[in-house]
């Protein structure tokens, strides 16, 4: 496997440019138009054998081995930006004012396409075919994954694994160690659109309205008993409360308001039981402050199963091609629309974490200040390839 990482450093300058054009001119989920066009320019370059679009914004590529027909392994990038404001100061910082590369996607696409043009270099090396899956709006539910799926994009070679990454800042500062985790890794996300509706009334004379805001307020602190009373100690959950908003005027006792609570959690069983503690809360506390609430659920990116033996593979890939994949003792707390690619399809899947640095401060993934180091495309590059050769060698 070291020719892979020789090709990789041969063309490291390369992508490194292609992460900072992209970088550079973001662009929001299904609205990628440029960042398409120019992941299509680069596969026609390197001279992959199928380019498809089956969204307006997805490009979807397939390479075949010279080695004769075999099974079909497919790797997994996200191309869409976030609505934030870039502060790095970076020479190539986004000039589209508002919108940034915040959540790495950036170097996603650039280490599938580095792993793209590694593995047409070294299509005597493998039977089968390569899928590549540059995904559009993972970022903006409902996703690109479920539209991606609706269209086939797992059939027509019929999908047999599928893989995908994703860089996170680091507080040591690595570079490059790729986490492992088998079993259920990224947690199930779901919104809660919550309206109370009171009875608006002079401020002077609150008993002849229906305070929404003091029903809101109260609803806020029991809806964290859902997590602390009704979840199993040994599941977890979390459910955040980030948008509040009502009334129209002090002087006025506010007859509506609305609230968004996001739902996070790591079980099917724990997810069930927090969305029916939700809505039984709310009928409630409706009944409790003589308000009407109504509860809309917003489905949203479904648990992420890492099939055991994929994450050894994954671990043999990676290891052998002289990289660092490593197991970690809890799964991540965030949540991903790669999990549709398996969970709607039964396809064996696996993603993992890969470490990005940290830049002169530490920061989360979504912060206009994150910075990450250019260096993990290597590894990311590296390791992609490592993992589609040893899934159709093996």
């Amino acid at each position: 496997m070291s020719d892979i990482r020789t090709f990789v450093d041969g063309i490291f300058d390369e992508l490194v440019a292609i992460r900072r054009d992209i970088h550079a001119h973001p662009e929001t989920g299904m609205r990628e138009t440029r960042t398409a066009a120019l992941i299509r320019s680069e596969l026609e370059k390197m001279g992959v054998d199928e380019i498809q679009q089956p969204l307006p914004t997805a490009v979807v590529a397939l390479i075949h081995g010279k080695k004769g027909a075999g099974k079909c392994v497919a790797l997994r990038a996200d191309i869409d930006a976030l609505p934030v404001h870039e502060e790095t100061g970076l020479p190539f910082a986004s000039v589209n004012e508002g919108v940034m590369h915040a959540c790495g996607h950036d170097l996603h696409t650039t280490m599938l396409l580095g792993a793209a043009r590694t593995l047409c270099h070294m299509r005597d090396q493998f039977a089968g075919t390569v899928k590549l899956i540059f995904e559009p709006s993972e970022d903006l539910m409902p996703g690109g994954a479920r539209a991606l799926v609706a269209a086939g994009v797992m059939e027509s070679p019929h999908v047999d694994a599928i893989f995908g990454q994703h860089v996170c800042p680091s507080e040591n500062d690595s570079v490059g160690r790729m986490q492992l985790y088998k079993g259920y890794f990224t947690s199930a996300v779901d919104l809660f659109h919550i309206a109370v509706h009171g009875k608006s009334g002079h401020g002077s004379a609150p008993h002849t309205a229906r305070d929404a805001i003091a029903c809101a307020g109260y609803l806020i602190t029991v809806l964290q008993t859902v997590v602390s009373r009704r979840i199993d100690p040994m599941d977890t959950a979390v459910l955040t409360v980030g948008t509040m908003s009502g009334g129209d005027a002090v002087n006025i006792t506010a007859g509506e308001a609305r609230m968004v609570a996001v739902l996070r959690s790591f079980s099917d069983t724990g997810r069930d039981t927090a969305i029916q503690e939700v809505q039984r809360i709310c009928k409630g506390i409706g009944i409790a402050f003589d308000c009407s609430i109504e509860v809309e659920l917003e489905e949203g990116y479904a648990l992420q199963y890492n099939d055991p033996a994929m994450i050894e593979l994954v671990d043999k890939a990676v290891n052998g091609a002289g990289g660092k994949a490593e197991y970690i003792e809890k799964p991540f707390s965030g949540s991903e629309d790669f999990s549709f690619f398996g969970k709607l399809t039964g396809t064996p899947s696996a993603f993992m974490m890969i470490d990005a640095g940290r830049g002169d401060e530490l920061v989360s993934l979504h912060n206009g200040k994150i910075v990450f180091n250019e260096e993990v495309i290597k590894p990311g590059v590296t390791g992609l390839t490592a993992i589609a050769l040893e899934y159709l060698n093996q």
